[in-house]
């Protein structure tokens, strides 16, 4: 059954230096038909309307015009009716009270707020169009709006970085109780991206690893927890919608460059907009084995720190993962990077750091 459902918004005022993720620049005319597409979809797909938790991400929802963005969230208050969280990726320097309050009309409660850093040359370096200062209005304007629950991305390992940098990063983000949960990503120079083209290095493996030493050991100073890999919230502002992926539940992806899992059945949606719009569009599906699933769902469920129920293994899979995998387990406590605490088959925080290592446990 599927819980979640993720809408991909393909379209960005401006192409950052390092994405390499299904975008094009905004068009207004082409956003127009693209949302009739979507209209198409959601018609002929007739998804149940109990979602739990609703996500717009891309590209830039926040790219779309006032008027368009009411357009997308009216296709969808069918299936916000019973949303916990209802969550809109932005940028700041295209979110406007007039789009927040479209938003707030439709029920959104959350917003993902794409800061990457509030150093203004690191922003430039990166090719975003903010600053430090539109940031600060941006989370104002989020308040104002009535929405509270905000969470930003930061990133780092980015070119010309220094781990002072970092650190003025987290501690201005940390110091601000407006942020309640804050995404920090490492960053990949992806091959198609124009980093990738002007063959930028990637950062330094031993410096990388320092600033996530940093990263793990400052944030939950000022009270985030750091409770999956990459992610750290206040108490009662984890996302919601992202630890339904971890957790192994059905979510439906709606719009070309979207992913989802439904019914044994994960799909990838390439990112070919003309076909899409036509209604052209090929699913590539991959039907999983119980093999397949009970790897992804440890895989998926180790990247948090509250780890793996044992019991929701079994329920799932009418085996038990401490028999089937008993090897895997084994070598990993030893190692002092996973712990069974009652239900839970957890990580340690340095299994959280070493994850791919202890992933390669469970393939053998």
């Amino acid at each position: 059954m599927v819980k979640a459902m993720y809408v991909h918004v393909p379209f960005c005022d401006s192409i950052c230096a390092y994405c390499d993720f299904g975008r094009c620049k905004m068009q207004p005319q082409l956003a127009d038909r693209w949302l009739t597409a979507i209209e198409r979809e959601l018609l002929k797909r007739q998804l149940p309307t109990a979602i739990s938790t609703l996500y717009i991400g891309g590209g830039t929802p926040s790219a779309l015009s006032v008027k368009q963005l009411d357009t997308l969230l009216t296709l969808l208050d069918d299936y916000a009716q019973q949303t916990e969280e209802y969550s809109v990726e932005a940028n700041p320097e295209n979110l406007s009270l007039e789009k927040l309050a479209v938003m707030k009309a439709h029920g959104v409660n959350r917003i993902s707020l794409g800061v990457q850093s509030f150093n203004d040359q690191l922003i430039k370096r990166i090719e975003r169009h903010h600053d430090k200062k539109r940031i600060d209005q941006a989370l104002d304007q989020i308040h104002e709006a009535g929405i509270h629950n905000i969470s930003i991305d930061l990133m780092y390992g980015l070119p010309d970085q220094t781990i002072a940098m970092l650190m003025e990063d987290l501690n201005l983000a940390a110091n601000d109780e407006r942020i309640k949960h804050i995404s920090i990503y490492s960053l990949t120079i992806e091959e198609h991206s124009k980093f990738g083209r002007q063959k930028i290095a990637p950062c330094d493996n031993e410096l990388e690893g320092t600033m996530y030493e940093l990263i793990v050991k400052t944030l939950p100073e000022y009270g985030y927890q750091h409770y999956e890999i990459s992610n750290f919230a206040k108490p009662g502002y984890e996302s919601k919608h992202n630890q339904m992926y971890w957790r192994y539940e059905d979510y439906a992806g709606i719009g070309c460059g979207a992913s989802g899992k439904e019914n044994h059945i994960r799909y990838d949606r390439p990112f070919q907009l003309l076909n899409y719009l036509n209604d052209e569009e090929v699913f590539e599906r991959l039907e999983l084995s119980k093999s397949d699933e009970m790897f992804e769902f440890i895989m998926m469920g180790l990247r948090m720190k509250q780890g793996i129920s044992l019991s929701r293994f079994e329920a799932l899979f009418q085996c038990s993962l401490s028999d089937v995998y008993a090897s895997a387990i084994h070598q990993n406590i030893a190692r002092g990077w996973l712990l069974i605490e009652g239900d839970s088959l957890r990580p340690s925080e340095a299994g959280m750091t070493f994850l791919n290592d202890v992933l390669m446990a469970f393939m053998d």
